[in-house]
């Protein structure tokens, strides 16, 4: 009697098809002028936890990456705990938001929420919790050295021909409407995302994945060819072509970041760029290592001494922004709900009961605190919010400082890894980026590329 053998798929190509929904899912995300409107923004938010899904069979190889992968699910659980505990109704009491109490005592309700809107809540928990499902799938996708280092090339590629594909719109088709009833030409240069500060911060975190394939495609000094059977050498065409590519490609993104006229994503993005390179040039060898460092310094001053007049003319009309009023009325709210919070994702709800008439006017409406911590404090609570972000932060700076100790080549992934965090946590507080699912998928990608980058191969140097 034949028996018949189920098809296997080889683990490796089970991978490589996983990586490549990888690349699309961010592709896609990012073309869809950002996903932050329905129907795009749940799209790539199912194709974010189909990915999810199927990364699940993949096993990890590395004890090191083992440890990241649990430490990353026992964080992700946080959220989802005290989110889902927040949509529970309970009796009403003094863990219920206060307007609950009051309408039970009008309508003779018995049961209330924490959160002021549990539907708004809950509709809003996938946005905090998919960007870290898309950091695990990265961790599971990056099991040797060389996988890690191609997902971070193919996120440094895809996040280019978005810049190209928004720089060539720009130019080319200027009133062409992108997934969205605006056209490419309204207000300043944004390209497929909404306004200027996403956009920035995109291109951002893409000059930051540009600069490490930098390093990950140097190519390596050459060896004496000794013997008979040595291997047929690269092409020097092909290999003298890569870096001076990159370097071109890295230019072109550092002047779309400008040409947004961003403020905080100008100048933020591109100093924290210029230290981390500074650092990488100094960490190479130590012969004329001061001589590199100026260079590399001198070489962004001159960059944004000849380029940077779009975003330094931006620059007085600080004084007056409604941010500040903002933040102060987000502050007062907080306040009052200091413990519990209001609910993850109900800013929209409570803010209009804090908004000063005399500051911000009565005219329009705020859906977002342009502060994300103070956003994230308002809906989860002072002690839930300083737990997840103080368990996120440590997990990565621990990883990323395991591997400048212990790496012994590419040194310069950690160190632009802890680049690319600083620039996003930095630009978080007086804007939104990460509540954008694009750059927060785009993100979590590339910090779990980082991550893996530097676990893999931490060999003890002498």
């Amino acid at each position: 009697m034949l028996h018949r053998t189920p098809l296997a798929l080889p683990s490796h190509r089970y991978r490589d098809l996983c990586r490549a929904g990888l690349t699309a899912t961010l592709f896609l995300a990012a073309l869809f002028n950002g996903s932050v409107s329905p129907p795009y923004a749940q799209a790539t938010g199912c194709l974010a936890a189909l990915l999810a899904l199927f990364c699940l069979p993949v096993r990890t190889t590395s004890a090191g990456l083992r440890r990241l992968v649990r430490s990353t699910a026992l964080i992700l659980t946080l959220p989802a705990l005290w989110g889902g505990m927040q949509v529970v109704p309970l009796p009403i009491g003094p863990l219920t938001h206060p307007v609950w109490q009051q309408a039970g005592a009008a309508l003779d309700l018995n049961a209330g929420y924490i959160s002021l809107n549990p539907l708004r809540t809950l509709a809003a928990l996938p946005a905090l919790i998919l960007p870290g499902l898309v950091f695990l799938c990265t961790l599971l996708l990056c099991q040797s050295p060389r996988s890690a280092k191609r997902v971070w090339v193919a996120l440094s590629l895809t996040g280019t021909a978005i810049v190209l594909i928004s720089m060539v719109l720009e130019v080319f088709f200027p009133q062409a409407q992108v997934f969205t009833s605006y056209p490419v030409s309204y207000g300043s240069f944004s390209g497929v995302f909404v306004n200027r500060n996403v956009a920035a911060s995109f291109f951002g975190l893409t000059a930051f994945a540009l600069a490490g394939s930098l390093q990950i495609l140097k190519p390596a000094p050459r060896l004496p060819r000794t013997g008979h059977h040595a291997g047929p050498a690269p092409s020097p065409a092909r290999t003298g072509l890569v870096q001076p590519a990159l370097w071109l490609l890295l230019f072109a993104v550092l002047i779309a970041i400008i040409a947004t006229r961003s403020r905080a994503g100008a100048l933020l993005s591109l100093p924290l760029l210029v230290l981390c390179l500074a650092i990488v040039s100094a960490q190479a060898r130590r012969n004329g290592r001061t001589r590199r460092v100026l260079l590399v310094l001198g070489g962004g001053c001159l960059l944004l001494v000849l380029f940077g007049e779009p975003v330094f003319s931006r620059l007085g009309g600080t004084s007056g922004d409604p941010r500040w009023c903002a933040w102060a009325a987000t502050l007062a709210a907080i306040r009052d709900n200091l413990w519990t919070g209001t609910g993850f994702g109900t800013f929209v709800d409570v803010f209009p009961g804090y908004r000063d008439p005399v500051c911000l006017g009565t005219e329009g409406s705020w859906h977002r605190a342009h502060n994300s911590y103070l956003e994230l404090t308002l809906g989860f609570g002072l002690p839930a919010a300083l737990l997840l972000l103080g368990l996120s932060v440590r997990l990565i700076l621990k990883t990323c400082l395991t591997g400048l100790r212990l790496r012994t080549s590419l040194r310069a992934i950690p160190v632009l890894t802890l680049g690319a965090l600083a620039f996003v946590s930095t630009h978080s507080l007086v804007d939104f980026p990460l509540q954008i699912p694009s750059i927060a998928y785009y993100c979590a990608a590339l910090l779990g590329a980082g991550c893996a980058i530097s676990l893999l191969e931490t060999q003890h140097r002498s």
